[in-house]
């Protein structure tokens, strides 16, 4: 019988993620724990370089606990973003076949790394839990909310960036410059509440930043954000990137520019 048309896009997008999946982890098991050495990395340097004046950072709040809850959701933020944006790349030879459409790599991309994270996320968790730490989310139904708006604000921002590089291809190492300012934009070390209104009014342009305080507010128990989140900001930012996306993909297929 012939399959109809989301039947074959969803065995594409199915193979597309295998395909992710395998190169990510590799064939072998180390692949798996080298997925998980740079942000167990990122976790322990900032834990035992601030363990002395953790109290001071954050009073009345486990450091560990702050800081997974804080880089976490950047790295799945930035993980899908990018990789999003170098699928033009990374599969040209794949967009031969007539069934493999460029959004049905973008998605499978997204769906891997989606995954992936999850997976770290678990295992950072329930390591922080070995230790004594309290990982247990207090608002657990709005911390999903939250990660899906993260996903989707990464999404809608990785198709922006790949028809960019895709008309200027220097534009993409600076747009991988530009996570290394961000991260400390984004609050992940230390409360942003730290610093005085004028400048938390200027970093609060930063919709990373948003997801990151509303990460916390959701998952530590007795987090105090900064006076200037907004939720309604970086929710209509994910949908304007995303329609905005999904337009340049539409008009440049329809051009029939090779990306």
């Amino acid at each position: 019988m012939a399959r109809t048309a989301f039947q074959i896009q969803r065995d594409v997008i199915y193979a597309l993620l295998l395909r992710e999946m395998a190169s990510r982890f590799g064939k072998t098991r180390v692949g798996f724990f080298w997925v998980l050495i740079e942000p167990v990395a990122h976790l322990i340097f900032p834990i035992f370089m601030f363990s002395y004046v953790r109290h001071r950072i954050v009073p009345g709040i486990e450091y560990p606990v702050f800081l997974a809850y804080g880089f976490l959701p950047f790295l799945l933020f930035k993980a899908i973003c990018l990789q999003t944006m170098d699928g033009t790349n990374t599969n040209r030879g794949l967009l031969s076949y007539r069934q493999v459409l460029l959004l049905d790599v973008f998605v499978a991309k997204m769906l891997a790394h989606c995954v992936i994270q999850s997976i770290v996320f678990l295992v950072v968790l329930t390591g922080l839990g070995m230790l004594g730490f309290d990982v247990l989310p207090p608002f657990p139904l709005e911390l999903a909310a939250v990660t899906v708006l993260t996903v989707a604000l990464a999404f809608g921002l990785g198709m922006l960036f790949a028809a960019l590089a895709s008309v200027a291809p220097d534009a993409r190492p600076i747009i991988r410059v530009l996570f290394m300012p961000l991260y400390f934009a984004s609050g992940i070390l230390f409360p942003i509440t730290r610093f005085s209104d004028e400048i938390v009014d200027w970093l609060a342009l930063n919709p990373v930043l948003h997801l990151v305080e509303l990460t916390r507010l959701c998952a530590v128990e007795g987090y105090e954000p900064m006076r200037q989140l907004n939720l309604m900001y970086p929710l209509w930012l994910a949908l304007i990137s995303l329609f905005g996306g999904l337009a340049l993909y539409r008009l440049r297929f329809l051009s029939r520019v090779t990306m």
